[in-house]
């Protein structure tokens, strides 16, 4: 016959290896519970790099860049009033000074070349007449010159003029200053420019009858 005391360990060994697994097995479940409810809680702290956190990182970036886009295109659109204020503005002026301009320039060009015209006793000669060199003529008593020469009558006699016989319409020529009873010394000289062509004749007042005339042609 068996001893039972040996029979009633083996069966408390089986109940306490029985309960072991249970409670094994309920405390996987409760930390398998525990863990998903952690994972799943909507009021738990949020985790750095995810959800709204990582959006509110994402969406400035465009606003920024969007805002630094209109200020540059803001700039742009300045600069480009400005300059086109400033081409607009240099416009006008160079209009201004342009319009009436061109008539100011050739006053003054003209201005400047009748400031700086040599008188025609400061020219060269194209052609030079003596008066009075021996004797009552002039030397010599006719000659010929083109539009715009430059005649010099070189006194050698005192006492003598140079008066206008006869001109073309448009001379200017008037001959010795004065009248035809003013004369002039030895070393005078008379000059004028000829720009009208055509034909010329010339005396001295005192002594026109003792042979001093002259005449010439301007072509």
């Amino acid at each position: 016959m068996t001893d039972p005391e040996p029979r009633a360990d083996g069966r408390d060994d089986a109940r306490d290896r029985g309960r072991r697994r249970v409670l094994a097995a309920a405390g996987a479940s409760l930390s398998a519970l525990a863990t998903a409810g952690c994972l799943s809680n909507p009021w738990g702290p949020s985790r750095p790099g995810a959800g709204a956190a990582t959006t509110a990182d994402d969406d400035p970036a465009p606003a920024t860049a969007t805002t630094r886009g209109s200020e540059s295109t803001a700039d742009g659109d300045a600069d480009a009033t400005r300059a086109d204020a400033t081409t607009r503005d240099d416009q006008t002026t160079a209009e201004d000074t342009t319009a009436p301009g061109e008539s100011t320039t050739e006053d003054t060009e003209t201005a400047t070349a009748t400031a700086t015209e040599v008188p025609p006793e400061e020219k060269e000669p194209d052609q030079i007449v003596e008066v009075a060199p021996d004797g009552f003529r002039f030397s010599p008593e006719t000659f010929t010159i083109d539009a715009g020469d430059t005649v010099h009558w070189q006194w050698k006699d005192s006492g003598h003029n140079v008066r206008v016989r006869e001109k073309p319409e448009d001379s200017d020529w008037t001959g010795t200053p004065g009248d035809a009873s003013d004369t002039y010394g030895e070393g005078y000289l008379h000059a004028h420019t000829f720009d009208a062509p055509g034909e010329y004749e010339c005396f001295c007042a005192p002594h026109q009858t003792l042979g001093l005339e002259g005449s010439f042609t301007v072509r």
